[in-house]
């Protein structure tokens, strides 16, 4: 089955159309251009850092990236990766990044994957849910099973997983609309994003296929990765010594790495090497009512 991917324009209008669904926007700031995050590192403890268009594009890495970090651990400071990407838990991730040139180790990367994992763990344990959009791994906790891509299998789950769409497209996403309108059930989705970039394209990831099907079926998904509160809160449960105005986010998106960092009490410092990648990254903050504190070409 072929990568879902999606244009620039159709990703943006999708991040502006689904806007009531994100946490409620922060005060604006007038943004800073800088240099990079050294520029700024005697101002922070811990650098919060996205993994797609700040460490890599896919699997191609991005060499700011990789001198960003290793310059950042010889200043002294404290780094992790804070990611919407739930195709694999954090052993597996920091795995991946050490094949890409950086030194992260498991427990400074934290993820949507986690914050679901321990949703299941909760409440959520009662409901047999139904993983949809990926091959990858079930995740740990509570009663969940793989689609088996028939009708009766939709129909007989309590509920539904996302966590990335590597292998859905817009038939299978017809059979899930179609399901949830016979009857409606929760959706809990652990990465949020509508896009993400690659070297060549944009992926079309859980938020594009979530929000439609939730805007036709007429239900309200419950998504944890970032912007939403419940994946910082991790964040700040992994480092509780570091105040948060000795913490910078650096991400590449503003529905998700700004509107996330700002709303919890974080600066914030947008690249322009993912998403926004080739666009004026600064007017469509200005657009979307969502203003970093710094703005860089590369981290």
């Amino acid at each position: 089955m072929p990568f879902p991917t999606i244009d620039f324009e159709s990703a943006w209008a999708g991040y502006r159309r689904w806007e009531a669904r994100l946490p409620a926007k922060p005060p604006a700031v007038e943004p800073r251009r800088v240099s990079g995050v050294m520029e700024v590192a005697e101002r922070y403890d811990l650098f919060v850092l996205d993994a797609f268009g700040v460490l890599n594009r896919g699997d191609e890495v991005l060499r700011e990236g990789l001198s960003a970090v290793r310059a950042l651990r010889a200043a002294g400071k404290a780094v992790c990766v804070l990611t919407n990407d739930a195709s694999s838990d954090p052993p597996a991730l920091a795995e991946r990044h050490r094949a890409r040139g950086y030194d992260f180790r498991a427990e400074e990367i934290v993820s949507g994957l986690g914050v679901l994992e321990s949703e299941l763990e909760g409440p959520a344990r009662a409901v047999q849910w139904l993983l949809l959009g990926t091959a990858g791994p079930l995740p740990r906790g509570g009663r969940v099973g793989r689609w088996d891509g028939s009708q009766a299998g939709l129909s007989a789950a309590e509920g539904f997983l996302f966590l990335e769409t590597d292998d859905w497209d817009e038939r299978r996403q017809a059979r899930l609309v179609a399901s949830l309108l016979e009857r409606r059930r929760p959706v809990l989705v652990a990465n949020p994003d509508v896009s993400a970039p690659y070297p060549d394209f944009l992926s079309a990831d859980p938020g594009w296929f979530v929000n439609r099907a939730a805007d036709a079926a007429g239900l309200e998904p419950r998504f944890l990765g970032k912007p939403f509160p419940s994946v910082y809160q991790a964040l700040f449960a992994r480092f509780p010594e570091v105040p948060r105005s000795r913490i910078l986010a650096v991400g590449d998106s503003p529905h998700t790495d700004v509107l996330g960092a700002r709303s919890n009490g974080l600066d914030v410092l947008l690249v322009e090497s993912g998403f926004l990648r080739g666009r004026d990254a600064l007017a469509l903050c200005r657009e979307a009512d969502l203003l970093p504190t710094y703005l860089a070409a590369t981290v």
